[in-house]
């Protein structure tokens, strides 16, 4: 059994962190850290009425915005009260703390519904800082590094389930970020640490559509 200290080191050494306060975002700024799982609860009936929309409504929005100015009510066509205004809060919270960790004047922005698995393949966004929240529907997966193959990720294999196979080795260590929860993780263009390695979870076979929030760093030139 470990001791104590041996826990703590243990821990310490971990390249993520999983925590029920927004207080402990900020420690993605440390340089050995790359993936912090905020874990959180929406509010009741959220994920169904999101789900009933998402399957309905194809407003969805991308684009590059200032940090200071942005609409996204073109998004939330089709949604009623008190739910609309709720995301609107949320996101506006969420998009102003990205911003201020990232410390960015502008962030690429993409939220909707996705219907097919985005991203099916393990990998590392190409940014230095992206925020994911899941609205509805299951969230992303990700791999602690101790459990990545990162040589594999560079491998031309066609079919990303056999790609997956040789990048995580063993599926029990893959993670799930939970309905709500907020990912922040650093990518490739942060140099302090690997990026962190996700996907985005297999659905088609569900019949389920997700209602995601994806923020991205944008550097000045």
């Amino acid at each position: 059994m470990l001791s104590t200290s041996e826990h703590q080191s243990s821990a310490a050494a971990r390249a993520w962190r999983v925590t029920a306060s927004p207080n402990m975002l900020d420690a993605l700024l440390e340089p050995d850290i790359n993936l912090i799982c905020w874990r959180r609860t929406l509010p009741d009936g959220l994920d169904q009425l999101l789900s009933t929309w998402a399957q309905q409504s194809r407003a969805t929005f991308e684009g590059t915005l200032p940090t200071g100015s942005y609409n996204l009510a073109p998004a939330l066509e089709g949604l009623t009260e008190p739910v609309r205004g709720w995301l609107m809060m949320d996101m506006a919270v969420l998009l102003a703390r990205f911003a201020c960790l990232a410390q960015v004047t502008r962030f690429r922005l993409s939220f909707g519904a996705v219907r097919d698995d985005q991203c099916r393949k393990f990998h590392v966004d190409h940014h230095r800082f992206r925020l994911v929240t899941t609205y509805s529907g299951p969230g992303t997966e990700w791999v602690p590094n101790e459990a990545v193959r990162r040589e594999a990720m560079h491998h031309p294999i066609d079919c990303p389930c056999d790609a997956n196979r040789e990048i995580v080795r063993d599926s029990a260590s893959i993670r799930h970020a939970g309905t709500g929860d907020v990912l922040l993780m650093k990518g490739s263009g942060h140099h302090s640490v690997p990026g962190a390695v996700h996907r985005s979870p297999p659905i088609p076979k569900s019949g389920r559509a997700r209602v995601v929030l994806i923020a991205s760093s944008v550097d000045e030139p």
